[in-house]
């Protein structure tokens, strides 16, 4: 497998990770902290039916996406145009890994049902989480996302209006919106089944995207 290829291939894992995490945290913590668009939404909605504990949720995992962004706008910086992975790129997603950890961590402590203070400090440690995954991806991929596919899907359906078939670029997003829902799935499965072992799904995801980048991208 040549490298470009890999590099996609990891993209699509992250994806899905960012699939699972989304169903977890929303499922029973009530936000998202991977795709902002639909926070934004759930922001409002909360805010409009005076349900200020579900606004309050939202407004964290909106502002820790928003440090997580930014800390790994300042560790990633630009990619090479001759680089197809850098090893700041590892080095920040490693960090996702650790933060994914912690929420884990916390996650069992809390009995797979955080409230309160427990419930805020999960989803600060998972918006940023999400938010640098977000943002180290984007230096990788400029047209993709591994977070939130809407703009994905509407360039995917564009090119298929246009040119009436897929191409290259057209079946990498056809491959990153399915895996973001396969993600969900496969996260929203594991939470019925084994609720307390949920975020384990993207620790492993995300580890393994990590060693594979840490070993074959040099």
């Amino acid at each position: 497998m040549d490298d470009a290829r890999r590099r996609d291939v990891l993209l699509v894992a992250l994806t899905f990770a960012a699939g699972a995490v989304d169903a977890v945290v929303f499922l029973r913590l009530d936000v998202f902290t991977a795709v902002m668009t639909g926070n934004i939404v759930l922001l409002g909605l909360a805010v409009g039916q005076g349900a200020f504990r579900n606004a309050f949720r939202s407004l964290v995992a909106l502002t820790a996406y928003a440090a997580g962004v930014l800390a790994a706008a300042r560790l990633v910086g630009t990619t090479p145009h001759d680089s197809i992975w850098p090893a700041h790129v590892t080095r920040a997603l490693a960090i996702e890994w650790v933060l994914h950890a912690v929420f884990l961590g916390g996650w069992i402590l809390t009995d797979a049902r955080p409230d309160g203070v427990a419930a805020a400090s999960l989803i600060a440690v998972s918006g940023v989480a999400m938010g640098i995954q977000a943002a180290t991806a984007r230096t990788l991929a400029p047209n993709m996302s591994t977070t939130y596919v809407t703009g994905t899907l509407t360039a995917l359906l564009s090119e298929l209006s246009a040119l009436g078939a897929l191409g290259p670029d057209a079946r990498r997003r056809v491959t990153i919106v399915v895996a973001l829902g396969v993600g969900a799935v496969c996260g929203a499965l594991v939470l019925v089944s084994a609720a307390a072992l949920a975020p384990a799904l993207p620790v492993l995801v995300i580890g393994a995207v990590v060693l594979v980048a840490a070993t074959r991208f040099r």
